[in-house]
C-alpha cells in the first residue's frame, strides 16, 4: 500500500519539476582534482549540478 501512495505522489509531483531551466548566474566551482570550472568555460554544454545532503 505504502508503494502505491509514493507511485501516486510521485506522479502527481513529476509535472512540477522542469525539465530544462534557463540561464544561470556566473559562479565557479572546483572538481575533485581541484581543477576549476567557470559557467563561462562551459558555455554552450550541458550542466548538471546535483546539490544533496547526506542526514
Amino acid at each position: 500500500m505504502r508503494g502505491l501512495i509514493a507511485g501516486l505522489l510521485l506522479l502527481l509531483l513529476l509535472p512540477a519539476v522542469p525539465l530544462s531551466a534557463g540561464p544561470t548566474g556566473d559562479f565557479s566551482f572546483r572538481d575533485l582534482a581541484g581543477k576549476t570550472y567557470t559557467t563561462a568555460g562551459l558555455k554552450g554544454t550541458p550542466l548538471v549540478v546535483n546539490i544533496g545532503s547526506h542526514w
